[in-house]
């Protein structure tokens, strides 16, 4: 099967304090249609600086080197015209979900002009409130016409990150770029996001692209698995290889501690 998204020697050297960070170094990676693919590490591997790069979305940062290819569909994302990526994130291209929906969405707006800004490719205020109720009942928020009339602060922490979800599917994309997606959220909605993520890959054969250091999460959703440590990947694999024999000594040390985490939660809980 060919590759919906292939990233060649991605480089992401950045400039901070006068001294260079290699955020990401030189990093191949591939996400095939309809697969989810999972990127873990800890804090600091270069992970969301990947995926930012892979959709052209870096930070506000001084950027020392950006360099390598990412190819959507035969074409190189970080070689794109401006205008030529514009429309790949309009429509039926790649979109983002980020960590933290308060501040991607805008608090002066309602729930509904939100949605209808990355719905514009319709044709009209009707197909865009139907389309918009639809998507709202697609990520498991069943209240869809009550959620579209409010404001982003009226919302719960996990109903904000599924209408972030929901903003992200609007434009029909063929790939979803996951970063962080259930972090601050408790147990029970963090359980919630991952399902409304699995059903999302399952039923529209969304390929994703989910960033994380939740092994847990990898398990649940992830067919491969590229652990990074470094601004490198260290170890590429089928999600259960991976957990049944990692090859790696980062990876193992990964998972040892995953596995100390959930003992500890267990003990905790009787």
């Amino acid at each position: 099967m060919s590759n919906l998204l292939s990233a060649r020697d991605v480089k992401v050297h950045l400039r901070v304090h006068g001294r260079i960070v290699k955020a990401v170094d030189g990093v191949d990676l591939d996400v095939e249609p309809g697969q989810c693919v999972g990127i873990v590490g800890e804090s600091g591997s270069g992970k969301s600086t990947l995926g930012r790069a892979m959709t052209r979305l870096l930070p506000n940062v001084e950027i020392a080197e950006l360099s390598g290819s990412v190819r959507f569909c035969g074409e190189d994302v970080l070689a794109m015209a401006p205008e030529r990526l514009n429309a790949l994130r309009r429509h039926r291209g790649l979109s983002m979900v980020f960590q933290d929906p308060l501040s991607y969405l805008n608090p002066t707006l309602r729930i509904d002009r939100q949605l209808a800004e990355a719905l514009r490719h319709l044709p009209d205020r009707h197909a865009v409130r139907e389309t918009s109720a639809e998507l709202l009942q697609q990520v498991g928020l069943d209240d869809a016409e009550r959620i579209l009339r409010l404001y982003p602060h009226e919302l719960s922490g996990g109903m904000r990150q599924r209408v972030l979800i929901a903003m992200a599917l609007a434009p029909e994309p063929q790939i979803l770029v996951a970063d962080e997606p259930t972090t601050a959220l408790d147990a029970t909605v963090q359980y919630q996001v991952i399902q409304t993520l699995r059903r999302l890959n399952q039923e529209r054969g969304l390929a994703m692209l989910i960033i994380t250091h939740d092994l847990g999460m990898v398990a649940e959703l992830c067919d491969r698995v590229y652990v990074m440590y470094g601004g490198k990947i260290v170890e590429a694999a089928d999600v259960f290889a991976l957990f049944d024999a990692p090859q790696n000594a980062y990876t193992a040390s990964l998972l040892a501690a995953a596995r100390r985490l959930h003992q500890t939660k267990a003990l905790g809980t009787t």
